[in-house]
C-alpha cells in the first residue's frame, strides 16, 4: 500500500467481508459446530492478505469502483505526490510501503500519519510482550508432582509439553506464552486443575500462539478501524470457544459441568490481551458466552468438518478470489446531452472506472480509442472519455482529460461509424503501428459542394484516419496518435462493405520503395481487422446515404438489434474477430520506352516462426504432415506471396492498385490467437525479372506513411527502427 485510497481500499474489502461473515455466523449460530465458527475466519483472513482488487477480480462485497471514484473526485482538486487521480489505487501488497518523497496534500499527510500509526501499536505491542517474557523469566520453575502430573496429562492426551512450567506471583489464570520456547505460566499455590490444563496444551497443540500474533500484526495493519479490532476481538473468543470445544470432546459427564464451573468462576477476572499469550480467561462478556456455549454442547458429525471446508471454499471464491467480468458494467454507461454541462463526480466515476479497467491487448487497446470518436456523434460524452482514457499512457491522461473538456461539444456533422483497423505492423520493437478508420457521408456538406451527388446517385463518403502506435505499458497496452488523415469515397463506399475493405488503394504505415532495371516499386501492407462489434454503424451509414434529410441514429424503421451502438469499449477482448489480407502495390516504368516485367514480392518476419499461407499450406499438404504442429510456426493471416506476369508499360506510366488475399470473420473470440497472426511483413524481397529473363533484387527502403501517401515520423526517424 503506497497511498492512503490502497489503505482505504483494502480495510474496506475486509471489513465488508467481515460483516457479512458475522451475520453469518449469527444465522447459523445453532446449527454448525465451533470449528466451524472460528474456521470462516479464515476467508478473512485471505481478504486481509490478499490485495483489495487482486487480478482486476470484483467480488462479491465489492467497493473498489466507490473508493476509486472517491479517490478521483479529490486527487482532481490537488497535487498529491503519493497518488494521482489518473491510476488506479490498488493495493499490490496488504502492508504499507513508506513512500520516497516529501508529501504535498492532506491525502500524502494522511497516508504518513496511518504509516505513523502502525509503528507506533507494532512498538507498543512488541514492547509489550517483551514485558511480559522478563516477568515470565523470573517465575519458580514447577517441579515435582505437580511438573509430573502435567507430564502425565499430556501423554495421555497425546499432547505435546511446554519448553517450561513456571508459577508467578502475579498471574491470577494461567497462560501459555511463546513460540520459539513455549511457557506455561501457573498462578503461585494454585491447586492444579486438569480440565484448564488440558485447555492450555490444547491451545500449544494447535499453535494459537501463533494465531494470536498473527492477529495482532493485522491489529497494527488497521489500526484506525474500531469494526475490524471488534472483529479481532471476536476471532480470539471464537478461538477459545473451540479450544472448550476440543476440551468438552475429551471429557465425560460430571467433569464437563465442572469445567463450566471452572470458566464460571473467572467470568469476573480481567483479561488483558497480550501477543504472544493465550488464557482460559478472555472477559466476563465472553466468557458467559462460552459458558452458553458449554450447554449447548453437542459432537458433530464427522461429515461437518467436510461442509464447513466446502463453505470456506466457497465464500474464499465470493469474498476473495472473485469472478471475472467485462471491462465496464452497464451500470457505468453515462448518457448526457451536449447541452449538459460537465459533473465532476460523473467525471471522477469515469476516470475510476477507467483506472480499474486498462486495456489488456492489443486488440482491446483499439477497439477502445476507436469507440472513442464514435461516441462523439452518439452525445456519449463520459462514454467517449472513458474510451480515451482507457488506452492513453498514464503521463497523457492530464492531457487527454484537459483535451475533453474543451473539446466536448457535439458536432452535427460527426462521424457515423467506425471504428475499422487496418495496416496492423511492427513498429521495430515491442509495439505496433495501425491505422484507425471512421466514416461519414456528404449530406450536411453545401449544395455547391462539387461533388454533391445528382439524383439517384450514391453519396461520397469521407474518412478520418488516425494512424497511432500501440506499445506495452506493463499489463497494458496504450494507443498514442502520431498522424491524422481525412479524405473522400468518391463511389458507393456500402457496396465494397467496410468490414472488408480493400478497394480503395490508401496505403498503410509502412510503405517499402525501391528501382531495379527501370522498374519503381512500391509496397504497402493494408490488411483490414475488425473488433467486438465489427464496425459500428455500418447499415446506418447505408440509410445516411437512402435517407432525405437528417435521420435520428435511434430511431431508424426496422433497426436490427445488433446495429444499437456499443456502450462497452471492451479493453479486454482478445483478438480481432474480422480479418481481410491486403497488400497495396504501386508499379512504374522509369525508363522512356514501353517495357515488360515480371515481379515475384515475397513476404519476411524477423521471428522464424512466423509462416506464409503458402508455407503453412505445404505443410499441411505434405505427405509428412498430416496436421501441422502448432509449435512448428504461426501462419500468418496478413501474408500475401504474390508473383505478377505485368502486361507491357508505356514509358512513366504507373499503375496503384490493392491486392486482396484470405479473409474471415466471426463471433468474439473466433480469432484469438498470437499477434504474429496479423501483422504485417517485417520487410519484403522482391524480384524483376525482365524481358531477357535476367532476375534482379529490388532492394527496398522503408518509410512511414499515411492512407493518402503522406509521410510521418516516428522518434525522429523516417524509417521502421
Amino acid at each position: 500500500m503506497e497511498n492512503i485510497w490502497m489503505v482505504l481500499q483494502q480495510t474496506a474489502a475486509a471489513s465488508l467481508a467481515a460483516l457479512f461473515l458475522l451475520i453469518l455466523q449469527r444465522i447459523f449460530l445453532d446449527k454448525l459446530s465451533p470449528r466451524w465458527q472460528y474456521g470462516v475466519w479464515l476467508v478473512l483472513l485471505l481478504r486481509l492478505l490478499v490485495p483489495a482488487g487482486f487480478g482486476g477480480r470484483p467480488t462479491v462485497l465489492d467497493v473498489t469502483f466507490w473508493v476509486e471514484t472517491l479517490r478521483t473526485r479529490v486527487e482532481l482538486g490537488l497535487n498529491s505526490a503519493y497518488s494521482t487521480p489518473f491510476a488506479a489505487s490498488l493495493p499490490a501488497a496488504p502492508v504499507p510501503l513508506l513512500p520516497a518523497g516529501a508529501p504535498a496534500s492532506w491525502t500524502d499527510w494522511a497516508f504518513l500519519i496511518y504509516c505513523a500509526g502502525v509503528v507506533l501499536w507494532a512498538a507498543w505491542f512488541v514492547v509489550s510482550a517483551v514485558r511480559l517474557s522478563l516477568r515470565v523469566r523470573d517465575g519458580v520453575p514447577v517441579e515435582g508432582e505437580r511438573r509430573a502430573a502435567i507430564e502425565t496429562l499430556a501423554r495421555e492426551q497425546q499432547l505435546p509439553m511446554p519448553r517450561r512450567i513456571v508459577e508467578c506471583r502475579w498471574a491470577r489464570t494461567p497462560f501459555v506464552l511463546g513460540v520459539v520456547r513455549p511457557a506455561l505460566v501457573l498462578p503461585m499455590g494454585w491447586a492444579l486443575d486438569e480440565k484448564v490444563v488440558l485447555h492450555e496444551l490444547l491451545h500449544l497443540k494447535y499453535r494459537d500462539v501463533w494465531a494470536g500474533w498473527l492477529t495482532t500484526a493485522l491489529r497494527c495493519l488497521h489500526w484506525f478501524n474500531p469494526f475490524l479490532w471488534f472483529v479481532f476481538d471476536k476471532t480470539g473468543n471464537d478461538r477459545e470457544s473451540l479450544c472448550d470445544q476440543r476440551v468438552l470432546e475429551r471429557l465425560e459427564g460430571e467433569d464437563r459441568r465442572d469445567y463450566g464451573r471452572c470458566l464460571l468462576a473467572m467470568a469476573d477476572d480481567k483479561a488483558m490481551r497480550t501477543p504472544g499469550a493465550t488464557t482460559m480467561a478472555n472477559g466476563a462478556r465472553a466468557v458467559k458466552a462460552r459458558i452458553e456455549a458449554i450447554a449447548r454442547f453437542k459432537r458433530f458429525p464427522q461429515g461437518m468438518g467436510l461442509v464447513s471446508g466446502c463453505i470456506v471454499f466457497a465464500l474464499s471464491l465470493s469474498l476473495v478470489a472473485g469472478v471475472p467480468v467485462s471491462a465496464a458494467g452497464e451500470e457505468t454507461t453515462v448518457r448526457a446531452s451536449q447541452e449538459v454541462e460537465i459533473a465532476p463526480e460523473l467525471v471522477a466515476e469515469t476516470l475510476a472506472l477507467a483506472s480499474q479497467n486498462r486495456a489488456t491487448t492489443v486488440a482491446g487497446a483499439l477497439d477502445a480509442y476507436g469507440k472513442g470518436e464514435y461516441h462523439r456523434f452518439y452525445d456519449g460524452i463520459y462514454d467517449e472519455l472513458l474510451c480515451w482514457t482507457i488506452c492513453a499512457p498514464q503521463e497523457d491522461l492530464p492531457a487527454v482529460l484537459e483535451r475533453w473538456e474543451q473539446d466536448r461539444g457535439r458536432a452535427a456533422y460527426g462521424w457515423r461509424t467506425g471504428p475499422m483497423f487496418r495496416g496492423l505492423t511492427s513498429d521495430g520493437g515491442d509495439g505496433y503501428l495501425c491505422q484507425v478508420f471512421w466514416f461519414r457521408d456528404m449530406r450536411f456538406k453545401s449544395n455547391d459542394d462539387p461533388r454533391w451527388p445528382e439524383e439517384d446517385e450514391p453519396w461520397p463518403v469521407e474518412y478520418l484516419c488516425h494512424t497511432v502506435r500501440v506499445q506495452p505499458d506493463g499489463d497494458y497496452w496504450t494507443v498514442e496518435k502520431l498522424a491524422e488523415t481525412t479524405g473522400v469515397f468518391e463511389g458507393d463506399v456500402s457496396l465494397a462493405g467496410l468490414d472488408r475493405w480493400s478497394g480503395s488503394a490508401l496505403y498503410g504505415p509502412v510503405t517499402w520503395s525501391g528501382e531495379a532495371d527501370g522498374m519503381k516499386i512500391e509496397l504497402s501492407p493494408s490488411q483490414t481487422m475488425t473488433t467486438g462489434d465489427g464496425v459500428l454503424g455500418q447499415s446506418r451509414l447505408r440509410r445516411f446515404q437512402e435517407s432525405e434529410g437528417y435521420v435520428n441514429p435511434f430511431s431508424f424503421w426496422g433497426q436490427d438489434e445488433e446495429e444499437t451502438p456499443s456502450d462497452d469499449p471492451m479493453p479486454r477482448l482478445e483478438g480481432f474477430t474480422g480479418f481481410y489480407s491486403g497488400l497495396v502495390v504501386s508499379r512504374e516504368n522509369t525508363w522512356d520506352r514501353q517495357r515488360t516485367f515480371t515481379v515475384e514480392i515475397t513476404p519476411r518476419w524477423d521471428d522464424s516462426r512466423i509462416l506464409t499461407i503458402e508455407q503453412a499450406d505445404q505443410m499441411f499438404y505434405s505427405s509428412s504432415h498430416y496436421e501441422r504442429p502448432a509449435e512448428e510456426g504461426v501462419e500468418n493471416r496478413a501474408s500475401l506471396h504474390v508473383r505478377y506476369q505485368y502486361v507491357p508499360m508505356d514509358a512513366g506510366e504507373k499503375v496503384v492498385f490493392p491486392e486482396g488475399g484470405a479473409g474471415g470473420e466471426g463471433g468474439r473470440g473466433a480469432w484469438d490467437g498470437p499477434m504474429e497472426q496479423y501483422i504485417a511483413p517485417d520487410y519484403f524481397t522482391v524480384t524483376v525479372t525482365n524481358a531477357d529473363g535476367e532476375e534482379i533484387p529490388v532492394d527496398l527502403t522503408p518509410r512511414y506513411t499515411t492512407p493518402d501517401g503522406g509521410t510521418f515520423t516516428l522518434d525522429g526517424e523516417e524509417g521502421p527502427q
